[in-house]
């Protein structure tokens, strides 16, 4: 008797209303062919007046030539080079049905990557690779092979930075989970990333779309045919000058660029910049196409995470959330 396959993955799982509001998203598309997906990536870490906040985008592979064309026609360039945001600008990110974001803020994100713990699984892991005879293996088997073998020669070096593998490996968690949920839920073809052209995306040849292959491997657990493949665009690792997704990485920078300059007290949220206020008033605030969290990691590695809902404004550069709680920012953890 052939039982009936799992389809609940990570994010349906974990995230408070994700269902809901994807589903939501999705009757904005009605009338588009869709068959796979694309997902777009921007990070802003290791600033030090900006919280550490990574934002994905998802949007129809089937239309990305249209998209990036009415990408480029009103979102004129990244958010640190607009003195001033149009109206046509927020009002294409705010309307366009094309977009469904997941935005998330991270403290002390060092603390995630369990460093013994991680240099273990991955001893582990090319352990197998040779049990199994990694000499006839495929040829992307082999490679990745060869770049867990260059990470674990990295990890033993003293120089390595361990807040570095802590951005890949959070980034690569969650892109996994992403590419789970295209691929179980809305039976994804071959959903794409494209990922902001930056030293995490070309580190160690692309190292980190190994690491998504295979924390997604492990997600999957032969629920779909093992023939998924994740397509790394030679443009990102080559670091050429013209890629045509680049322009799609605009909409997540915006979204990234908002959120990591939120500064929480006592009172609600506090923000430094007019374009930054006027962009949450207008694109973050009572907005169910963007799925915000906040994450916190204790040093024993152990992670915590809260989805705010934001709500109406107050006087000044402040917000006050739905739920006044979410304000205080991660109260009552263990220590």
């Amino acid at each position: 008797m052939q039982t009936k396959m799992d389809k609940k993955t990570q994010l349906t799982k974990s995230i408070p209303g994700f269902m809901e509001d994807w589903q939501l998203y999705k009757k904005g598309l009605r009338g588009l062919k869709i068959t796979d997906w694309c997902v777009s990536s921007d990070y802003c870490f290791d600033d030090p007046n900006k919280d550490d906040t990574v934002t994905f985008t998802i949007f129809p592979y089937d239309q990305a030539n249209k998209i990036i064309h009415e990408i480029g026609s009103n979102v004129s360039c990244e958010i640190k080079n607009m003195t001033h945001v149009s109206d046509k600008c927020i009002d294409f990110i705010k309307n366009s049905p094309y977009f469904f974001h997941i935005t998330i803020v991270i403290e002390k994100l060092k603390n995630s990557f369990q460093e013994a713990e991680v240099l273990n699984q991955i001893e582990n892991t090319l352990k197998q690779y040779e049990i199994n005879g990694i000499e006839k293996a495929p040829l992307s088997t082999r490679k990745r092979f060869s770049s867990f073998k260059k990470l674990h020669s990295y990890m033993k070096q003293k120089s390595h930075s361990k807040k570095f593998l802590a951005q890949i490996f959070f980034v690569a968690t969650f892109m996994s989970q992403i590419f789970e949920f295209l691929l179980i839920k809305e039976k994804g073809r071959n959903p794409r990333w494209c990922s902001d052209r930056d030293h995490m995306a070309v580190f160690n040849d692309g190292l980190i779309f190994d690491i998504i292959s295979s924390k997604l491997g492990a997600l999957i657990n032969n629920r779909i045919a093992d023939n998924y493949v994740l397509h790394r665009p030679p443009e990102i690792l080559e670091n050429k000058t013209e890629y045509e997704y680049d322009l799609a990485i605009r909409i997540p920078d915006i979204i990234t660029g908002i959120m990591s300059s939120m500064k929480f007290t006592n009172k609600g949220i506090q923000m430094d910049k007019p374009k930054h206020y006027q962009l949450f008033q207008e694109l973050i605030a009572n907005n169910p196409k963007i799925v915000t969290l906040e994450y916190i990691y204790q040093k024993d590695g152990k992670g915590y995470f809260q989805r705010p809902y934001w709500g109406i404004p107050i006087e000044g550069y402040q917000y006050k959330p739905f739920d006044p709680d979410n304000c205080k920012r991660f109260t009552n953890l263990p220590t």
